[in-house]
């Protein structure tokens, strides 16, 4: 246990230094080693001992406070031998620690994050009926968009699957990841990775509505399959997704990387004896930010399906820890993105050895459905397009039946009765 404490300590703090330059941070880091104690406790001690405004407690730089993220595996062994007290101060006095960290459970990180949310709204808006600057004024009026639209994409009727705030950054421009159905029990898990110009202030509600359609497509299948196992989906922006000043470096999609794979790891780790059949969907340059992890050794997922990629620098599917027959890509008409190898190698090129996933509109071979095309570069994920039923399948390991454009297509359809 002291073993363990001690790693996740370092984990924590050495980012920390790089973002607070204090003596007592420098000293604490040095002196930890021999002397291992609660690493949150310890961080929050130090960081209020230097004289400096907490990063933390502002909702500022937490990314950076948790990049590189502790190991999953240390920080579910590190809670699970904490009292229920001791839990209790945590979550006190660092929640947005606690609400972030990958390995603590998911109704725990929900809990605390939806307070920090409703907090930090409450907190912003009274701030600004009080009265700033204009640039203050203009800075927190631009956070607080962002926070309700994390609030928005929460909402949800009685009926609807539970959603949990399993990510949140308050700090601008923020990160966030809201998942539907119950990652703790799950049988299927599907995470969406968005890519360039995707933000949690203008988008996190709609993409977690296309969440929300991913899962209600599913259930739909194993309906239809009679299948009773359960599914799970995640509307994921974890990272800082790249606009027009950053997206032609690799910096933002190895942040992405890191940080979708401690995400992925987290799920595993609280569920040793019962791992879920886990997807990634990725578009566009969370493409590359996936293929980063998958082919670094940082994480290992069941299936992956990419639309609209730039590219990446992995040569084959066999340099992804993903099974070689269960990587598709999709590409669709007039999207600029594709093709381009912006970044190295093309997924769709016939020698990297990518699946090809149908997105150019088809009739369902299985339900006789009309499903429509996908255009350009943002049209993979509307409702009734045959991409989302394609990755609907995929996500529950029926990739059997996913469309290709090929002859054989109205072939994939369920057997007939006996």
């Amino acid at each position: 246990m002291r073993g363990a404490i001690a790693t996740l300590l370092i984990a924590l703090l050495l980012p920390v230094v790089a973002v607070i330059a204090s003596p007592a941070l420098t000293s604490y880091a040095a002196d930890s080693i021999d002397e291992p104690s609660d690493p949150i406790a310890a961080l929050e001690v130090d960081i209020a001992s230097s004289g400096e405004t907490s990063a933390v407690s502002s909702g500022e730089d937490l990314g950076q406070l948790l990049t590189p993220p502790p190991a999953a595996d240390q920080t579910e062994t590190w809670w699970e031998g904490l009292s229920a007290e001791t839990r209790s101060d945590l979550i006190r006095d660092s929640p947005e620690i606690v609400g972030n960290l990958d390995g603590v459970p998911y109704d725990v990180r929900d809990r605390v994050n939806r307070e920090i949310l409703a907090h930090t709204i409450a907190e912003i808006s009274q701030s600004l009926e009080d009265g700033l600057g204009k640039a203050a004024s203009q800075t927190a009026a631009q956070r607080l968009a962002m926070l309700r639209e994390i609030d928005e994409a929460l909402e949800t009727d009685p009926s609807a699957p539970t959603r949990r705030l399993v990510v949140l950054d308050t700090g601008f421009p923020g990160k966030a990841a809201i998942s539907l159905g119950e990652l703790s029990d799950a049988d299927f898990v599907s995470i969406l990775v968005p890519g360039a110009l995707l933000s949690v202030r203008e988008h996190m509600s709609e993409w977690t509505k296309v969440t929300a359609d991913l899962f209600e497509s599913q259930e739909g299948w194993q309906s239809m399959f009679d299948d009773s196992r359960s599914v799970a989906t995640v509307a994921w922006i974890g990272y800082q997704t790249p606009d027009i000043t950053n997206a032609i470096g690799l910096e933002l999609a190895e942040e992405g990387g890191i940080a979708i794979a401690s995400f992925v790891n987290g799920i595993k780790t609280l569920r040793p004896e019962d791992e879920p059949y886990i997807s990634i969907f990725a578009h566009s340059y969370g493409a590359t930010a996936t293929t980063l992890a998958l082919s670094r050794g940082w994480m290992s997922v069941d299936a992956l399906a990419m639309m609209g990629s730039p590219g990446g620098e992995v040569d084959s599917v066999s340099d992804l820890a993903v099974p070689d027959e269960k990587v598709w890509v999709g590409e669709a008409s007039w999207d600029p993105i594709v093709n381009s190898a912006f970044f190295g190698i093309d997924p769709s090129d016939p020698a990297f050895g990518a699946k090809r996933m149908n997105v150019s509109g088809v009739a369902d071979p299985m339900t006789g459905d009309d499903l429509t095309p996908s255009y350009g570069h943002d049209w993979y994920l509307e409702p009734g397009t045959e991409s989302l039923r394609n990755l609907a399948l995929i996500g529950i390991d029926r990739g059997n039946l996913v469309t290709d454009g090929g002859a054989d297509d109205e072939l994939k359809t369920l057997p007939l009765p006996n």
